[in-house]
């Protein structure tokens, strides 16, 4: 697991220290950096993937991530044009660290070439082979999803692959195709007394958490390799309700439906996740912290960018409870100062409080309340 990430002259950031735990949220107002912190670890992981960081080289466009050229990622006030990565894990193994020449026009970034700095990385990258240094499964869900379509994609290539596409846009393919696997009993993931742990019955149990009484049906057309996604609900002293399409129902229920799929990931799972809360309502945000906080303890590291207080309050609620020790989330936030991004990570007790409440860090809620409350003048 990812335990600490160090960013130099990238984007916003001249020299970003940021530690990282089982459950991190990144929370901050709009265009404070956020996003360029999950792009970093994007790129980082695209280009190991497609083997050319073994080669030297830091692919900024490729499926993850497409950030342009040199120009689009060099921190404006750089004092030297050197692109700088640390990561480190906490199985043992020395942290990773890779400095890129900058090219202004070149859609990659190429590492240096002096012979310590060579040495160095060809040491580092041995040392991490077999497993990337993010993990060894990324799945990255973005803020951009696929909203419901009358069908979506089914291709066994995909599901083999156990993608879910950064839109989602092959999430309803792998429930399809994974439907029948099962989560250990002593996943924290798997409600008890749930009278199946097939992965299907479990994204069901956590649909209907997030939208009381919602139920997921797929009905595959293999002659047209399409999957329709239907949805059924509840009726008080009734029978379900009939199965209607995913353009009739809630926006809400297609669009968290790659977001469950990916808090199911396999133990050992980076998964980063933009934005949960969209479309949802406060309790459904709230249900789905509780998610993520399970997915951490069953051994994915989970990273969540989010603008919700209700989603961060399920976390702090989580930690209350006792599911979930203070110490194995972390709440980042990132405000701009003279320029560039700087972090505060205030800290949890026991009892879900922070340590330190940053100016801007959710409080809006508290403002307008105040404004409502006060004498008009």
């Amino acid at each position: 697991m990812m335990c600490r990430i160090r960013i130099g002259n990238f984007k916003c950031f001249e020299d970003l220290d940021v530690p990282t735990t089982g459950l991190n949220l990144l929370c901050g107002l709009n265009g404070m950096g956020k996003s360029s912190f999950i792009q970093a670890m994007l790129v980082l992981r695209q280009s190991f993937t497609s083997g050319e960081l073994e080669r030297g080289r830091l692919v900024l466009g490729g499926s993850l991530a497409d950030l342009g050229t040199g120009q689009d990622v060099l921190f404006e006030d750089a004092a030297e044009d050197v692109v700088r990565f640390t990561l480190d894990g906490n199985d043992g193994r020395r942290p990773c660290s890779l400095s890129f020449d900058y090219s202004r026009t070149a859609e990659e970034l190429r590492i240096q070439r002096d012979a310590s700095a060579t040495q160095s990385r060809s040491m580092m990258l041995d040392e991490w082979k077999g497993t990337p240094p993010l993990g060894g499964n990324l799945i990255y869900v973005s803020a951009e999803r696929l909203g419901p379509r009358k069908l979506y994609t089914h291709s066994e290539v995909h599901a083999r692959g156990g993608e879910l596409g950064t839109r989602g846009e092959y999430a309803v393919n792998y429930l399809q195709a994974s439907q029948d696997e099962l989560l250990s009993a002593s996943d924290p993931r798997c409600p008890p007394g749930l009278p199946s742990r097939r992965l299907i019955e479990i994204i069901d149990y956590w649909l209907q958490k997030v939208t009381p009484g919602a139920h997921l049906q797929l009905e595959t057309i293999k002659s047209a390799d399409a999957i329709i996604a239907g949805f059924s609900f509840e009726r008080p002293n009734d029978v379900r309700t009939r199965v209607y399409r995913a353009m009739n129902v809630g926006f809400g229920l297609s669009y968290t439906l790659p977001v469950l799929t990916a808090l199911l990931a396999p133990r050992g799972s980076l998964c980063i996740v933009e934005n949960p809360e969209a479309h949802l309502h406060p309790r459904g945000q709230t249900k789905l912290a509780e998610l993520a906080v399970r997915a951490s303890l069953a051994g994915v590291q989970i990273v969540i960018e989010t603008h919700s207080d209700h989603f961060m309050d399920g976390v702090r609620i989580a930690v209350r409870d006792g599911l979930i020790s203070p110490q194995q989330t972390a709440f980042h936030y990132f405000e701009r100062q003279n320029g560039k991004t700087v972090v505060t990570s205030p800290s949890l007790d026991a009892n879900g409080r922070l340590s330190a409440w940053p100016d801007g860090f959710f409080d809006q809620h508290e403002e307008n309340l105040a404004r409502l409350i006060a004498p008009k003048s």
